[in-house]
This record gives structure tokens, C-alpha cells and sequence, in this order.
């Protein structure tokens, strides 16, 4: 993840890149104009000017030189040169969309954004670059179908964009049927290839996760929202083990030295912190929320995880695991008694 400098850095370079298109289109926006579509200050939008200005684009204003209308000449206009990718940047998009599965919206899009991409791949390099699409594959399990989604996706971005409330019809796992209520719409999220949105309920002045997929209607109004101020999404990522946020806990877990290598090689939770025992056990501990995720998660390593601590978690996964291994004991009897 970058600093918070670089992330400056690239909006800056998204925005002269994109001033310089409109300019060179043609387009004589007003400051204002530009300060609402950037998201930005006037006077920023004023530096990108005079930044541009000062590598050799002469930007012009009015007649006294002021820039509220900024505009190129045509005859400079069609003397900028088209912005080209490197290799590294066509490789890293070719990846990017090879990495979205066929079940992911705008994947339609994104093949038709790699064949546009074929006409800026130059020489050798640029054709190395495209090539990782015939030479990369893969798979995934247990995953959604969003192809019919983009609709629902593009109207929210329209609403957190414009800080737009939304009527939702949304259909919980454990409801019979949907429920409508009023939603405002902070960020859209994927976690582990799943697609979500987080925001408000105003009505309970909560955090509320949603599934996209799980969305039956959605309708952005004419009311508009704030986004509370306690609302830190990087809070949230670092507290949360999935999806689910809850207040944190520090979980402790030992693992059976034959699984230690896997626990090693990835990065569970941002918190995490491994320790090897004498017997040759892993101990990870990490501190988050989402008792629900960790509990699977925990299920999932069978008997080669053992909850240290909290006390509440390890009772909970010790009440699963015997439920459980009473409905296997159960089934061996009827199987037993019709043979």
C-alpha cells in the first residue's frame, strides 16, 4: 500500500493528465467546473495550470490573463502527442483483467479493453506485455456470479460520488423475505473476490456491510447524506478479519508443527505476530473483529488448530466441533443398524 505522499502524487498526475485531455479536446471549462469534477480546491486546480505551464504548454485565460476559462490553441492542440503506456503499465493491466474471473462484472468490458490495448503495444515489449493473456490462467471455487450486477454497482458509485441516499430492497440470509429500508452508500469493498458495500442505516445510525449480490432493487434519491465523521475506512480493514466488523479481540491459536509452514507463508491479518514453541507448534495471535469469520476460519484447519484464547471463542469452537462429531456418531449408528 503506498504512502499517503504517493497517493497525492498519483492523484496530481490522474489530474494534469486529464486537464491536458480536456484542453486538448478542445474544452474550456471554468475553474469551478473543474475544482467539482476533480473533487478539489480552486487553488489546486489552479497549480495543476501553472504546473502544466511550466513544462512548455501554454495555457492560456481570458483577455487580461486571468484562467477562470483555461483553453489551448488548436494549433498546439494537435501537436500533443498521444499519452503511451510502458510495458510494465500494459502488463499490469492485461494481468489485472486476467485476474477477474468470467463471473465478474464489466468483464465484458475488460476484453474489450484489451483488444484496444493491442494498438499501443510498440515493438517487442509492448507485445511481451500483452502476451501474458495467452499465457496466464487460473481458477477460483466458491465464488459469485456479479455478471448481472453492474447496473446496481454503477448506481452506487453514483451515489457515494454525490453523496446520494438510496432506497435498497435487500435480501438477508436469514430473512424469508427482503427488506427496504434507506441506505447511505460510503465505499464499495471487495474481500477475498466478494463484493460489498459498506455505509449507514440512518435510521440506526450504524455500519451496515451489504452484499451486492444480495441487493434486489436499489434506488438513489434526491436526499443527500454526510459521511459521519468517526467513519475511518482504514480502521475498519485493520480491525475486521473479513468482512464483519466488530469491536477487536486478540485471538491466540496453536497450530500442529505440520501446518506451520502454511500458516507461515501468508499474511492472515495485518495484527498478526508468530511464535514457535518447543514442541515445534506455531502460535499466531492477532487482534480483530468478526467472531463469526474467525470461528470458520478456525474450523477450517480441523485438528490441527487449538484455540489458546479468548476463553468465550475457544468454548464456542469446542461446542462446534462436538456438534459435529455427534451428528458423524449418530449417522455411523442408523448406517451400522441397516446393515
Amino acid at each position: 500500500m503506498g504512502t499517503p505522499l504517493a497517493a497525492r502524487r498519483d492523484r496530481q498526475v490522474v489530474r494534469l493528465l486529464t486537464l491536458l485531455r480536456i484542453l486538448k479536446e478542445g474544452g474550456r471549462p471554468s475553474i469551478y467546473e473543474l475544482a467539482a469534477r476533480f473533487h478539489t480546491r480552486r487553488e489546486t486546480i489552479y497549480r495543476d495550470l501553472r504546473a502544466l505551464q511550466a513544462i512548455g504548454y501554454p495555457i492560456v485565460g481570458d483577455a487580461d490573463g486571468r484562467l477562470s476559462h483555461p483553453t489551448l490553441s488548436p494549433e498546439v492542440r494537435t501537436s500533443i502527442p498521444p499519452v503511451l503506456l510502458t510495458q510494465k503499465e500494459l502488463a499490469a493491466l492485461v494481468w489485472a483483467a486476467k485476474q477477474a474471473g468470467p463471473k465478474q462484472p464489466f468483464r465484458a468490458g475488460l476484453e474489450s479493453a484489451l483488444l484496444k490495448l493491442q494498438s499501443l503495444a510498440a515493438g517487442k515489449e509492448g507485445h511481451l506485455a500483452l502476451s501474458l493473456g495467452g499465457v496466464f490462467g487460473g481458477w477460483t471455487r466458491g465464488i459469485k456470479d456479479y455478471s448481472a450486477f453492474q447496473a446496481t454497482i454503477l448506481q452506487l458509485v453514483e451515489a457515494i460520488v454525490a453523496h446520494r441516499r438510496c432506497l435498497v430492497e435487500y435480501q438477508a440470509p436469514h430473512r424469508e423475505k427482503p427488506n427496504k429500508f434507506r441506505y447511505d452508500p460510503y465505499r464499495l469493498l471487495t474481500i477475498q473476490g466478494l463484493l460489498y458495500c459498506v455505509g449507514q442505516v440512518p435510521a440506526h445510525r450504524s455500519l451496515v456491510t451489504l452484499a451486492i449480490d444480495r441487493i434486489h432493487s436499489l434506488t438513489v434519491t434526491e436526499d443527500t447524506f454526510t459521511v459521519d465523521q468517526k467513519f475511518d475506512l482504514k480502521k475498519y480493514e485493520a480491525e475486521a478479519f473479513g468482512v464483519i466488523w466488530e469491536k477487536p479481540m486478540t485471538v491466540v491459536i496453536r497450530f500442529h508443527p505440520d501446518q506451520a509452514p502454511y500458516i507461515r507463508e501468508r499474511e492472515w491479518h495485518p495484527t498478526q505476530k508468530l511464535r514457535t514453541l518447543r514442541d515445534g507448534r506455531l502460535e499466531l495471535t492477532f487482534r480483530a473483529g468478526g467472531t463469526f469469520e474467525i470461528i470458520r476460519w478456525i474450523l477450517g484447519w480441523g485438528d490441527a488448530a487449538k484455540v489458546v484464547r479468548p476463553a468465550g471463542l475457544r468454548r464456542d469452537v469446542e461446542a462446534i466441533l462436538k456438534s459435529a462429531a455427534s451428528l458423524y456418531r449418530v449417522r455411523g449408528k442408523k448406517v451400522a443398524g441397516n446393515l
